[in-house]
């Protein structure tokens, strides 16, 4: 459950091509160095040594598969665990995973993960098995980090996914995200891709930052999450171990339950209208069109809305919703960045 333009190495090499062309007499070029091997660690503490770039990794989540299509490594994924259902990462590289192998169906949301029989993994020939969470590798029938190791095969669990070991603290920024990327920068051999991918998160919520810097914690509204999607009886609170805690403080609001030392906890709506949130931030599953998130958005705030037990509540009663999709909010990844420029803007007075 708990649940950007990146330059390629075939651009870099047409560029470098056509400016040899425009200067005669043609100067060979020097060869790429060497790749050095790297030792990285992942979320188990798992210390891999990866002694030349992967040509066949298998992505077991749609999570840590969306790091490397940022960082332009798409044509080094050889199988998925599962494939991403609709609308679960960026539209533009929708033919390029509808190209790659399933080896365990396709993810549908609140079903859970299967895990990949150690036959089926073992069959694609892996150089490296990527995880988001720690279940895509000690599932029953899943094959383990250790026996992979054993089997000469290196493996990495992401840190800013699901991974409670990396926390130290709450989350209020994007450092998990940062360290998965400049770590796969490392094991693919792409470290200035990494670093020019964490520069744009940077640049694209810096304006958003410096604004909310400057408030005074009164003037930040108290939002709640409200993970439409999830079910609604009892509704999960995203508490300040997880990475919507950071998106709603980067765009100038108050998580309702930061006061809670956890990814998410389950509330009644007695305790959302005792805080009485000033603004309720729905997050919906992506749909796989804008028509449909709509729709689903309007579904969840007339829930909210015909809710007696919520009439009274401030942000109802205000019809202060914002809305984000699950996939930029509430999952560690490159769009956290996009998330927070879109959350400030609902949150301002002008939004």
């Amino acid at each position: 459950m708990h649940r950007l333009l990146v330059i390629t190495s075939m651009a870099a090499v047409l560029l470098a091509a056509g400016c040899a062309n425009a200067a005669p007499p043609r100067v060979q070029e020097s060869p790429s160095p060497a790749f050095t091997p790297v030792t990285v660690s992942d979320c188990n503490g798992v210390e891999s040594v990866i002694k030349a770039p992967p040509q066949r990794a298998v992505a077991l989540t749609p999570a840590v598969l969306e790091l490397l299509l940022w960082l332009g490594l798409g044509d080094r994924v050889a199988a998925l665990g599962m494939a991403p259902r609709p609308g679960s990462l960026p539209r533009q590289f929708s033919a390029q995973v509808a190209a790659m192998p399933s080896l365990s169906g396709t993810y549908t949301a609140g079903s859970g993960y299967k895990p990949v029989p150690r036959e089926e993994l073992l069959s694609i020939r892996p150089d490296l098995v990527l995880g988001g969470f720690s279940s895509n590798f000690d599932a029953p029938g899943a094959m383990s980090q250790k026996e992979l190791a054993a089997g000469g095969i290196p493996s990495y669990l992401a840190l800013s996914t699901a991974c409670e070991s990396a926390l130290t603290g709450p989350q209020t920024g994007f450092e998990l995200v940062w360290r998965d990327l400049e770590n796969l920068g490392k094991i693919f051999g792409v470290p200035d891709r990494a670093q020019r991918v964490i520069t744009g998160m940077k640049q694209k919520i810096a304006p958003a930052e410096t604004k909310s810097g400057r408030l005074k914690e009164a003037d930040r509204p108290t939002v709640f999450p409200f993970e439409y999607d999830e079910g609604t009886a009892t509704p999960y609170a995203p508490g300040n171990q997880q990475v919507i805690n950071a998106v709603i403080g980067k765009a100038g609001g108050r998580n309702l339950f930061a006061d809670q030392n956890k990814a998410y906890t389950k509330v009644g709506w007695e305790e959302v209208v005792a805080r009485d949130p000033q603004v309720i931030l729905i997050i919906i599953y992506d749909k796989g069109s804008p028509a449909a998130n709509d729709a689903r958005f309007a579904e969840a705030e007339k829930y909210l809305l015909d809710s007696p037990a919520l009439f009274g509540v401030r942000a109802v009663a205000e019809r202060r919703f914002a809305r984000l999709i699950y996939e930029a909010a509430s999952a560690g990844g490159v769009r956290n960045a996009d998330a927070v420029v879109d959350l400030a803007a609902q949150l301002s007075p002008a939004g």
